[in-house]
């Protein structure tokens, strides 16, 4: 929990960005882009679509936009759901080098 309170705090702007499909707040988790996502939007978004891309958020953390320890740590139901299990650091058969 205190993994996905810290992650939301950190990419807010992002969060936000993906949400709601804005044009250039967010991006890259920036205040303000420049050049404007290929995801954005100028037309406002209801709540079903935001319903919509928060689920599309899970799939992208899935995907790989994220490390896949973090996707589970903060995507825990969907993780268990699609029977995603996290990845161990250390090599299971690894042995000290002599």
């Amino acid at each position: 929990m205190i993994k996905k309170i810290s992650y939301i705090l950190e990419n807010w702007k992002m969060i936000v960005h993906l949400l709601f499909k804005t044009r250039r707040f967010g991006v890259n988790n920036l205040t303000w882009s420049s050049h404007p996502s290929v995801f954005g939007t100028a037309l406002p978004l209801g709540l079903g679509r935001a319903f919509k891309n928060y689920q599309m958020m899970k799939i992208r953390a899935f995907s790989g936009f994220i490390p896949l320890n973090d996707a589970i740590e903060i995507f825990p139901y969907h993780a268990k759901k699609h029977g995603y299990k996290p990845i161990s650091l250390q090599g299971e058969n690894t042995q000290p080098r002599q």
